[in-house]
């Protein structure tokens, strides 16, 4: 079974195309050419043989993207812009979130309509949480609240009134040790979330499962599943921040967060478990992972570490009153 994966080349599109890989896919990888991702594409050519093919593009090319979804029987569709590039130039994020991801599914249709088609959504879209408000469920109404939810709410209709067989999976907050480097507007913005606010965090590596096993699991089909990872992943924006902090030797007290609420939430994810049998790490794991990752800078903060953290401390705090 042949499946395209967008995005191939990024984080989370590397660990899609090695879990589909485990699972026995040929994959065509799809992304646009850079000096890096094309030494990625020859990296995996050469370890995977002909169990991988590359094709470079631009996501709103519908030239490109009709060769590209050729005798595929599967789409795991990652490519889109991010926040806050979603914000600050509109009208490109649209092009390529929306347009594009609408040519692609128009040009799956013509290649087969019972194509299985799989769209990562974000838990993001159900709006602002509401004070000590119950996990999420799929049943539940959304409220787009910025130019990335309306994208990725237009993206899901989009999919449901086509032919092909779909499935959108909202996903919660994934992140890894690897995804370190955040600007600071991006920063500042979350410290001035309340720190109490629910965020429910999922492994990448488990999204990547959860999109791969999406492509087969039959009961998948037509569905909109929310993916997170669990009961042990239900945090708090404190806890989610604090967990970079404290693996640097530095501690996040609760003072330095503002009251504002962000559109992160709990989820019911027992459905999409049962269906996806996706959920193999916890939070733990990612703390673990930050440990490992930030020792050196823990080393070397050390001998100062009451001092910088009371300077760090009133920094933040300064920041999330602004």
């Amino acid at each position: 079974m042949k499946i395209l994966i967008t995005g191939a080349f990024g984080n989370l599109g590397l660990m899609c195309v090695e879990r589909a890989l485990v699972l026995g896919f040929d994959v065509r990888c799809f992304d646009l050419y850079t000096k890096k991702n094309q030494q990625i594409a020859q990296q995996y050519e050469d370890k995977n043989g002909g169990q991988i093919e590359t094709f470079f593009g631009d996501i709103r090319d519908r030239h490109r993207m009709k060769h590209a979804v050729k005798g595929v029987v599967g789409i795991i569709h990652n490519a889109s812009i991010l926040p806050p590039l979603t914000e600050l130039n509109p009208k490109f994020a649209k092009d390529v979130n929306v347009e594009g991801t609408r040519s692609l599914i128009s040009c799956a249709e013509e290649e087969n309509p019972s194509m299985r088609f799989i769209f990562p959504s974000s838990v993001t879209v159900f709006g602002l949480p509401s004070l000590n408000e119950a996990p999420r469920t799929e049943l539940d109404s959304v409220e787009p609240t910025d130019n990335y939810t309306h994208h990725k709410l237009m993206c899901e209709e989009i999919l449901k009134e086509s032919q092909l067989e779909w499935c959108v999976l909202r996903v919660g907050v994934s992140v890894d040790s690897r995804t370190l480097r955040t600007d600071w507007a991006t920063f500042k913005k979350l410290l001035q979330v309340h720190a109490d606010n629910p965020l429910e965090y999922v492994h990448p590596k488990d999204v990547a499962f959860a999109m791969c096993q999406a492509l087969t699991a039959q009961e998948a089909s037509k569905k909109v599943l929310l993916i997170g990872g669990g009961r042990d992943c239900q945090v708090t924006q404190k806890q989610f921040l604090g967990v970079a902090m404290n693996a640097c030797g530095l501690t996040l007290d609760a003072d330095v967060f503002g009251q504002e609420a962000f559109y992160t939430h709990w989820m019911k994810t027992e459905e999409s478990q049962r269906i996806l049998q996706y959920q193999t790490h916890y939070f733990s794991d990612y703390i673990n992972e930050m440990q490992v990752a930030l020792k050196r800078v823990r080393i070397l903060l050390t001998p100062f570490r009451p001092i910088v953290n009371k300077v760090f401390h009133n920094v933040m705090a300064s920041l999330a009153r602004k």
